[in-house]
Parts: C-alpha cells; structure tokens; sequence
C-alpha cells in the first residue's frame, strides 16, 4: 500500500537523516496549506520545524518517505491490479510512471476506483465506483471473507 497524497497525520524532520517521523493521534495539518507545509512544531531531536507529509493540488510529492513515490512506481510496475481509494487523481496525473504508461493497453494494471467525484482516470479504469471507500471495502472484505479488525486510537 502507498499513501502517495500523504498522511494527516504523520509529521516528519528533514533535517534528520533519515527524515524522523512522527505519528499522532490528530490531524497534523491544522496550520498547513498548498506550499507551506511546517506544522509549527519542532523535532525533538534537533529542534528543526517538523512539516506535514500532504501532497496538495498543484504540488509534487518530495519526500521520499512516507511517500516513498520510487517503492509506489516499482509496485505498479509489477502490480495486475491498482486500487485507487477516495482520490481525485488529479495530482497522481503527473506521475505517467505510476500508471505504466509506456506499456501498451493490454499489458497495465487493470486500474479500480473507488471515489465520490470524476477523476482524470476513469475512462481508464476497469471499473469506476461511486462510493465511499469505508462501505465499498466492507463489502469487498466482506466477499472475500476477511475480518475487518476493530479501530482503535
């Protein structure tokens, strides 16, 4: 699985090496937005501004982790099946490697989407739901027999 928008609520130092992350139980982005990303928080190692790890319209995801875009790219090349849940893939279309573009039709992923609005990928897809992600994946585990384990902060 590959969080390519981000996590809201995963904070990372980038002065660190690797970059230190740090997990919480609450949204990390209150004070962010589109190009400023420090969260106003400091890491407590080397005191630097920790920042979000969102990817947001308009912007190309730099982090290598969490992100990691290189480990997403090697998945899909090797991937039957990409499932793409509650994005608008507006900013995955910049990423023409993600979607094995340089391979003919026949031989990409079949590509799934599961998302309440169009997307720029939809003509592609094998099959386009809309729906929310939390009722289309208890149905699909559902189906195939998985327990879903209970949520718990």
């Amino acid at each position: 699985m590959s969080e390519l928008h981000g996590n809201m609520y995963i904070e990372v130092c980038t002065a660190c090496t690797p970059n230190r992350e740090y997990v919480r139980v609450f949204d990390v982005t209150e004070r962010t937005a589109l190009h400023r990303h420090q969260t106003g928080r400091a890491c407590h190692k080397c005191g630097a501004p920790l920042r979000d790890t969102i990817v947001h319209f308009g912007e190309r995801g730099t982090l290598g982790q969490p992100l990691n875009w290189e480990a997403a790219t090697q998945a899909a090349s090797r991937a039957d099946t990409i499932l793409c849940l509650g994005s608008s893939l507006k900013v995955l279309k910049k990423y023409p490697r993600l979607w094995c573009m340089t391979r003919p039709p026949s031989r990409r992923p079949r590509l799934y989407i599961v998302n309440l609005q169009w997307t720029p990928k939809d003509d592609w897809a094998a099959l386009k739901l809309h729906g929310k992600c939390d009722d289309v994946m208890r149905l699909l585990m559902d189906e195939l027999g998985l327990e879903i384990p209970p949520y718990s902060r």
